[in-house]
């Protein structure tokens, strides 16, 4: 550790000349520091663990017609206008949040779309990004099909298609929820 300098007699004095008239703060009150607020992630966890039954319970009967990894998927409901579907198709929206599937099995990745979709709600997020990934080469992808029947079951999602290359491409989707405020 450096050693600091020693002050000449006219830094001194110029100090004394600045702090004429300053009076010195006198603390009565005694602050009792509080426990660090759990992260912002870790806080929405534990509030949705507690709510269960506001998830929505995706079926998986009903079944669409599988597609391939590189096979781009897409999903309008009715009404939707052509201008928000180009604006969709073309990554024109900005991403609010984001959710990756990579590595859940099935039943992990059912329950955390449900609270995904919640969760986004409750915050008001309408434009998401929701990566599945592209699956082995060799069989059809199980989370993209999954996803492309599941998200179809809901009146929460609007609309879904494949994301442009750079933000994932046929293994992730632009999804826009409804707005429920």
């Amino acid at each position: 550790m450096t050693k600091k300098p020693e002050l000449s007699d006219l830094d001194k004095v110029a100090f004394q000349e600045a702090m004429k008239g300053v009076k010195r703060l006198i603390h009565t009150k005694k602050i009792t520091p509080q426990p660090p607020a759990l992260p912002l992630k870790r806080r929405q966890k534990t509030q949705l663990e507690t709510n269960n039954s506001d998830l929505f319970q995706f079926s998986d009967y009903d079944i669409h017609q599988s597609v391939g990894s590189n096979q781009l998927i897409e999903f309008f409901r009715s009404g939707i206008q052509h201008k928000m579907i180009r604006k969709m198709r073309t990554g024109e929206y900005e991403i609010e949040a984001k959710l990756d599937l990579h590595g859940m099995i099935v039943t992990e990745a059912r329950e955390a779309l449900a609270r995904f979709i919640l969760e986004c709600q409750r915050q008001g997020i309408r434009q998401v990004l929701i990566v599945h990934g592209k699956g082995r080469a060799h069989v059809d992808p199980i989370l993209k099909n999954k996803l492309n029947h599941w998200l179809r079951q809901t009146s929460d999602i609007l609309a879904f298609c494949s994301a442009k290359s750079k933000e994932g491409g046929t293994g992730a989707l632009y999804v826009l929820l409804k707005n429920v405020s």
